[in-house]
């Protein structure tokens, strides 16, 4: 096979996070590329919004959990219409209705996982039977799925994500907080994470209240949306912190609102790579972010940005007071940044990899 003619992703999370976002730049790089795309998502999601409005093809299943007849009924039923060359699967609702439903096929499509993180000890079974090939965005994801001796390496790949570093923001008005924000002078500290335990906001909340005695006006920018979201909320009432923290709640177009931020954390307890810090640098923002995971391979610490430790609050509250302190120091580490960044994550190695990959199984399968 010479070349990719359909494909179809999947993905049962109802919120937008990284690697929804991914999900749909690949959906519409590979669009831009001649190939036939088709997203299966939730009925009402949030994804499935954003790829309509993308003009990307959208079909609906509910996707309850991973054995729910209904959802793979209704899969078998599409696949044998559309008849994809590949299907690439995101959330543990959609990949195993999808390694089901594709199995009753006369001949199936390369099954494909796009896994960002890894929950519990994997399992050789799911990673060498049910998918063909799964992709990690680190070779930190990679080493840590490796650790299970019977996982086969061929099959774990590494796919650093792709960004369009050079897509213009909106030049529309700014929303009603930041402006706000803009015009009483306040110095923009921007957190751009689904809420969740793991993404540390309790930790930069933690580190507030003294940084505020030091620094007026700094405000802490909460941007995104999750679970966590009332947890968060409480924690700032308890802290009093309200004046100096905004909820954003999801930001469609996250640079129109970094490119006001003095610096962008990424205080994450776990975190396989990450997005929001290789963008900011893309913008040459200055990135505090957590020394874990996937995470140093995007920031060479006092180089191009500062790392902290993990659920450190102490060493978070030193880096963030270092950073307020030396802006001019930080900005030298967000352009060194930026040259390394748009090498590495650029938007057309990360769809011709997928392109190699995906061709490259296909062609394996039908051997």
């Amino acid at each position: 096979m010479s070349r990719l003619r359909k494909v179809l992703f999947t993905e049962s999370s109802p919120n937008i996070g990284g690697q929804e976002l991914q999900l749909l730049a690949q959906a519409e790089a590979l669009s831009t590329r001649g190939v036939e795309v088709l997203l299966v998502c939730r009925p009402g999601s949030r994804i499935g919004e954003s790829a309509a409005c993308k003009g990307i093809a959208v079909a609906h299943l509910p996707f309850r959990n991973s054995l729910h007849l209904p959802s793979l009924i209704g899969l078998y039923r599409l696949l044998r219409r559309y008849r994809p060359d590949a299907i690439i699967a995101h959330s543990g609702h959609d990949a195993n209705t999808v390694a089901l439903a594709a199995r009753l096929l006369w001949r199936r499509p390369l099954l494909v996982r796009s896994r960002t993180y890894q929950p519990g000890v994997p399992n050789a079974w799911t990673y060498n039977i049910l998918f063909d090939l799964t992709l990690v965005p680190s070779q930190f994801l990679r080493d840590m799925l490796l650790r299970n001796p019977r996982i086969k390496g061929e099959r774990i790949r590494v796919l650093y994500p792709g960004i369009d570093f050079d897509q213009p923001s909106s030049s529309g008005p700014v929303p009603p907080w930041l402006e706000g924000l803009l015009q009483s002078g306040r110095r923009i500290v921007l957190h751009a994470a689904m809420l969740r335990p793991e993404k540390g906001h309790q930790v930069i909340l933690a580190a507030l209240p003294e940084l505020i005695q030091r620094y007026p006006s700094i405000n802490y920018v909460i941007a995104g949306e999750g679970g966590f979201a009332d947890v968060l909320q409480h924690d700032v009432a308890t802290r009093g912190l309200q004046s100096h923290v905004t909820f954003a709640g999801m930001i469609c177009d996250l640079p129109s609102i970094m490119r006001h931020a003095e610096l962008l954390v990424m205080p994450s307890n776990y975190e396989p790579l990450g997005m929001s810090q290789i963008e900011a640098l893309g913008m040459q923002i200055p990135v505090i972010a957590s020394r874990t995971g996937g995470i140093p391979e995007t920031i060479d610490d006092k180089r191009t940005g500062l790392l902290a430790e993990p659920n450190d609050v102490d060493d978070w509250r030193a880096k963030l007071r270092w950073a307020l302190d030396h802006p001019e120091q930080m900005q030298a580490m967000a352009r060194a940044g930026c040259k390394v960044v748009r090498q590495q994550f650029s938007r057309t190695g990360n769809i011709e990899q997928l392109e190699r990959h995906l061709i490259d199984g296909i062609s394996q399968l039908q051997e």
